[in-house]
């Protein structure tokens, strides 16, 4: 499966504005394995999207391929923040049990759009890039951790300066790292409309960030998936500075070893080899997802190993002959000091994986329950059970069949204060060809 969409036009074979994908191997829509909770039924509901079609509460034409959302924890306010193509769209509330009536419903308030540098929302061949990863950053936003400065926001017709340790941070397949800050010349907190600031630049070294995330607890630490020419997690200390990455060793990489002097290091991935495609944090938890690397088309003497920024993934009618068992990707848990802590059974069942989270008791017969979107084919949410490591069973709908959501990329829970239902599950999905865009939940059916 391409990504040129991100940059261009992609190759996958099958586009629809279905958002929810039919069964691909039985009547209960996968092949043989555990049988499924006959309580495992999830309602979708489309919030923003970038048509009518989906029926979302906000229809924003200029959203393109929603990939990356993040919120700040209970308790801190803000936004749900949707990197979708050019910029970062932000959402407030989709609290079903708040005492407020407009809490209740998701909506925007005066902080509606974040630009970030190095996208654009095209989806021609001239495109240069689209925003991926977006992760909060819950530094005090006095400390000196990645701190932005004189990043410009227009308030009251006046241009005003802001800075300060960066609330949230942005990554992209054009190699860039970018950072939001809301820290006011007098100290008070800012929160409007205005571009985003560049404090990294990899392109130039073909990096292709698919993912980011942030050391919990001290935030002094960001960690990015790159996807590109040299395909490995990448380290930032707390002033945007790149260092040697601190374990994350790769344990799918089947190359030469990356230091015959100190075997830790693991080996160097080659193409054909599960690569990072992600990583996340759920609370001292590290996740990291693979996809399969590919050499170049047109391979040349002395040119790239890799072709950077592609996956070895199957589309929809592929995996359909699979049997349920593409096969194109990895799961693996680390400590936050980048340790291997397990590498998850998977069974053959991912596509393209992506998105991680771990479900609440309250989510239903998933509750618990380590969940990780696939990307590739029909879009399917695999649930693990967190005890053992072990693929239990897809997320499915009303009717039993397992929930496809084509293009699908993160998932997360609400904070259940005024970021959305703690006991929903928010994703993100570039449908079509990752050309449209999609921001929704999913909630036990009752």
């Amino acid at each position: 499966m391409s990504h040129r969409g991100r940059v261009g036009l992609v190759r996958r074979s099958v586009a629809c504005l279905a958002v929810v994908g039919v069964a691909a191997c039985t009547g209960t829509g996968t092949a043989a394995g555990p049988a499924p909770s006959p309580d495992n039924h999830y309602r979708q509901v489309n919030l923003a999207a970038n048509a009518e079609a989906y029926k979302a509460r906000f229809t924003m034409p200029e959203m393109v391929n929603a990939w990356g959302v993040a919120i700040r924890p209970k308790g801190a306010g803000g936004h749900f923040w949707v990197a979708a193509g050019q910029a970062s769209y932000e959402f407030v509330g989709d609290v079903s049990a708040s005492d407020g009536q407009k809490m209740r419903e998701l909506h925007q308030d005066p902080l509606k759009a974040v630009t970030i540098p190095g996208t654009d929302a095209s989806t021609e061949a001239t495109s240069i890039g689209k925003a991926t990863g977006v992760v909060f950053n819950g530094a005090d936003i006095n400390s000196d951790n990645f701190v932005v400065t004189n990043q410009p926001v227009q308030v009251e017709g006046r241009t005003v300066m802001v800075g300060g340790s960066a609330r949230f941070i942005f990554a992209t397949d054009s190699g860039r790292i970018a950072a939001w800050g809301e820290r006011g010349p007098d100290g008070k907190v800012v929160r409007v409309n205005g571009p985003s600031q560049e404090v990294f630049n990899g392109d130039p070294q073909g990096m292709k960030f698919f993912g980011v995330a942030i050391k919990q607890g001290s935030f002094d630490t960001l960690w990015a998936a790159d996807f590109g020419a040299a395909p490995q997690i990448r380290q930032f200390d707390k002033n945007w500075k790149l260092m040697p990455t601190q374990g994350f060793a790769n344990p799918f990489a089947a190359g030469a070893p990356a230091d015959p002097a100190d075997p830790a290091k693991g080996k160097l991935a080659k193409p054909g080899d599960p690569v990072p495609f992600n990583i996340t944090t759920v609370g001292d938890r590290v996740f990291v997802t693979y996809a399969i690397s590919k050499a170049p088309d047109r391979p040349e003497p002395g040119g790239p190993a890799f072709d950077a920024g592609e996956e070895d993934s199957l589309n929809k009618e592929q995996e359909k002959t699979t049997a349920g068992y593409p096969d194109k990707g990895k799961l693996a848990e680390f400590t936050n000091a980048g340790a291997l802590v397990r590498v998850f059974e998977d069974d053959g069942r991912l596509n393209a994986p992506w998105g991680v989270t771990v479900a609440p008791e309250g989510f239903g017969p998933m509750g618990g329950k380590v969940l990780v979107s696939n990307f590739g084919g029909a879009g399917r949410i695999a649930a693990f059970d967190d005890a053992t490591g072990r693929f239990i069973d897809y997320m499915r709908d009303e009717q039993g069949v397992p929930i496809g959501i084509d293009g699908i990329w993160n998932i997360l829970f609400g904070n259940g204060e005024s970021l959305g239902d703690a006991d929903a599950l928010y994703f993100t999905a570039g449908p079509a060809e990752e050309k449209e865009a999609i921001f929704g939940k999913l909630q036990v059916a009752h």
